[in-house]
């Protein structure tokens, strides 16, 4: 009778009947079975979540490149506007009575008492 139940072999049957838990090879390894499971589940999660950052990760890296070439945008602007050219039009379209200094700036010495 021992030998018979040895001979038994596995079939998908038995696996959607629920007999195959009732086995003594499922019994004596169900520990081993839930780790295995568990494993497998962590393995999934942490797959998961490595995708998400990689895809956060990209998105990113996409936003920055973005910005940096708006920097690089406003620094060119900024040293455009800063040009001496520049300075002059803007005060004559504004109106402004200002008008450049023909002698050098000096020192102003303040004697200290």
């Amino acid at each position: 009778m021992m030998e018979s139940k040895r001979k038994k072999k596995f079939s998908f049957k038995s696996l959607l009947n629920g007999t195959f838990m009732d086995s003594e090879w499922f019994r004596s390894n169900r520990m081993l079975l839930l780790m295995f499971f568990i494993m497998a589940l962590s393995s999934i999660s942490v797959r998961y979540k490595s995708e998400k950052v990689i895809r956060e990760m990209t998105a990113l890296e996409d936003s920055l490149i973005e910005l940096r070439s708006n920097s690089i945008a406003v620094a060119a602007e900024v040293q455009r506007l800063g040009r001496h050219s520049v300075i002059l039009e803007r005060v004559k379209n504004s109106g402004l009575d200002l008008e450049i200094s023909k002698e050098p700036p000096r020192k102003i010495y303040v004697d200290k008492e």
